[in-house]
Parts: C-alpha cells; structure tokens; sequence
C-alpha cells in the first residue's frame, strides 16, 4: 500500500500497514515497507498482536501535530482499526484513543471533537465506553469555550446513561462533571440542574450526599432568579439536613421558605457565619424581598395593596415600590396592576413560596366557592330558558288561534 493513501477499506493486517506507512511519513522515515516505525509495528503485530491498537493510539498523537490532508482520514481509519480490536483489548486501545485526542496539545480543536464524535457514533448504543466518549467530547469542547454547541443535547444525558448501562458510581460522577464543566462555563442555572441530579442518586442518608445538599442549598439561594425552594425538599439528603439541628445551611434556606425580610434580617444577626457562605449578602437581601412581596402578593390575592403597606414590608420608601413591583413582576413570582394614580397594587396572581396544609384548604374553600357561583350561573341560566321555552308556546299558541279563527 501507497503511504500517499489511507484506506478503511481492506483487511486488518492491510489497513494496520498503511496507518503504519502513514505515520512513518510524518516522522519523516524513508523506505516504504522498510521504514523503522513500519518494521516497529509489524513486529508487534506478529508477537503481540493485541497490543498494536494500543501502540497505534498511541503513535496518532502525531495527526494532531502535523499539517496534512489526509489527517482526518487517517483518524477515521484508526477508529474503525481500534473498534475491532478483541474485547480483551478494546477498552484499554479506545481508552489510548480518547487520551491521544484530549491529552496531545494542538490548536486542532474541530478535528478533535470531530474524531471523537465519529468514534461515539461509531460504538454500540449500549457499550459503556460511550460514556468515555462523551466525556472527552465534553472536554474538548469545553476548552475550546464551545459549549453552547453541545448545551441542546445535553437534556438527553439521562436517557443516555441508562443505555450506556453505567453503574451508579459512574453515574454520578457523569453529573458532577457536567455540573462543574458547566458552572465553569458560566451556565450557572444548568449546572445546577446536574448538581440536583447528582443528589438525586443517593437514596441512602451519608456524609457526602449531605456535603452536596450543603452546597446546592448555597448556589440555589446565590442564583439569580431562582426560586423553587421548595422542591429542594424532596431530596433525603436536604431532609437529612434538616433533622440535623446544627445545619446552618438548612436554617437558611428555612428562612428563604417561609420567612420574610424582618425574618431574614435577625436570622443573619444571629447566625453570621451562614450568611457568609453565601457569595453575595447583597443578592441575599433583594431575593428575599421580591419574596416578601410574593407573600403579601397571595395574602391579597384581588385585592388592592397600597403603596405604603409595600414600603413597610420591604423597608423602602415608597418611590421604590413600583421599581420592586416590576421587578418582581419580571421574577414571575406575581401578576399585578399598579394604579400609580391611587397608590395601589392590585395582585391578580402570586405564587405560594410553600404550599402545604393551610394552601391546600385556601385552595379548597376557593374551588368551593368557584363550583357553588358556577351552579348559581347554571340555575340562572336554565331559569332563563324556563321563560324563553315559555314564552315561544305562548306565541306558537297566539298565532295558531288567530289562524283558526280566520278560516
């Protein structure tokens, strides 16, 4: 075979050869057949014929090193090589394979992840050296600042764990890495969501599901825009928190459930060293009274609120109350009208920051009352058609006796 060609077609010992011919020739080694790497690799390939997808894994760190046409295809022929090593050696050559493309350094980021999505690909759905596979994609494109190109796919990771047949271990490992990828990438709200995956995993009550509880709790309340508290209670490891007395950072996320501002403000009084562990006291304070005013907000629901019952729930003047009503309009915490003419707000819509026993009855006597006015309606209504129905016989009846009557 011709140095000058690289073919996936052929059989093993021939495509083994030409990969072989090829990187002799980017070494820069004369004499075709006879050039020492192609010697090298053709010895292996007769004593130890297992380990030459190793070696040639390891030997393609030079495709990412020179300029070459015919790179690419070169690495396409080292994937289908690798895939049809025996099971015996496959992992540890694809394992070479992965490290070659993420390890060697070169400014050839797109024929990276482009070899590692052909070899993806190129594994059965259900082989767990997919996982490996992504993982190396997620880094490559990591380093490149790509991942928004990825970010759309990344929905599909649960789906594809359990087809990659990963054990529990890996699993988790899975989350932890695309949560720290992620918040690295500045993509604070998606990270989290693996940060709650991850938590997700531990059924059993331990020290290091609660150490990551202690952090979502913190990231959770540091997020902008981020108020679903309460779902963060459905995790055992958060319950395990909360039976533990000590945990400052359950206090604290106790507060951001039910408290309000006057809650907060003595809360940080007494507990310093947990307001600390949040990046921001300055974010803390404007989180908490867009959910103070989500509380009054569903304390009033279509009812007026004035200005000045606002101004003393938050602690501002009251020129900043339409400033905090847009705002926590624009948090989608509260729907509301404000009348600047009366001073007032009318709430038409709030969310409960937790909704439990006593939301559950306000829900109930609210449906009761809608079904007992929706029967009045009813009654109303067929009422009206009582006299409608009536009053059509009368006329039916009218003109049939004027028509006898003229006949």
């Amino acid at each position: 075979m011709s140095a000058n060609s690289i073919y996936v077609k052929g059989d093993t010992e021939s495509q083994i050869t030409d990969l072989a011919l090829y990187i002799a020739k980017l070494r820069g080694e004369d004499g075709d057949m006879d050039a020492p790497y192609v010697k090298e690799i053709q010895s292996i390939y007769k004593d130890k014929k297992d380990a030459v997808y190793t070696q040639l894994a390891k030997d393609a760190s030079i495709f990412l090193t020179e300029n070459n046409k015919q790179v690419e295809g070169a690495f396409n022929l080292l994937v289908v090589l690798v895939l049809q090593a025996p099971e015996a050696v496959l992992k540890d050559a694809v394992f070479t394979l992965i490290d070659t493309l993420t390890k060697t350094e070169s400014s050839k980021i797109g024929l990276k992840q482009k070899i590692l999505l052909n070899l993806y690909n190129a594994l059965p759905n259900d082989s767990t050296l997919r996982y490996n596979a992504f993982i190396a994609l997620i880094e490559v494109t990591a380093q490149a600042d790509e991942l928004d190109s990825l970010i759309g796919q990344l929905e599909y990771v649960d789906t594809w764990a359990k087809q990659w047949g990963i054990g529990k271990e890996t699993e988790r490992h899975l989350y932890q890495y695309l949560d720290e990828v992620l918040l690295n990438a500045g993509e604070e709200k998606l990270s989290l969501k693996f940060a709650l995956r991850n938590l997700s995993t531990f059924e059993a009550r331990d020290e290091k599901s609660k150490k990551i509880a202690k952090d979502v709790i913190i990231r959770a309340i540091a997020m902008d825009n981020y108020f679903a508290f309460e779902d963060l209670l459905q995790y055992p490891a958060v319950q395990q928190l909360k039976e533990d007395k000590n945990s400052e950072e359950y206090a604290l996320l106790d507060v951001f459930l039910n408290g309000n501002l006057s809650t907060y403000q003595e809360f940080v009084k007494s507990h310093p060293n947990a307001v600390k562990l949040c990046p921001s006291p300055e974010n803390n304070l404007h989180k908490m009274r867009l959910l103070s005013l989500a509380s009054l907000g569903s304390e009033n629901l279509s009812r007026e609120l004035k200005y000045a019952d606002i101004a003393a729930n938050l602690q501002i003047s009251e020129d900043e109350v339409e400033m905090w009503v847009i705002d926590v309009i624009r948090a989608g915490l509260v729907e509301a009208k404000l009348d600047q003419l009366n001073k007032t707000v009318l709430v038409h819509r709030s969310i409960y920051r937790v909704f439990g026993t006593e939301q559950w009855k306000k829900l109930s006597t609210c449906l009761n009352a809608w079904k007992n006015n929706l029967n009045e309606i009813l009654t109303v209504i067929g009422n009206a058609k009582l006299i409608a129905g009536g009053n059509t016989a009368a006329v039916t009846s009218a003109i049939e006796n004027n028509a006898n009557a003229n006949q």
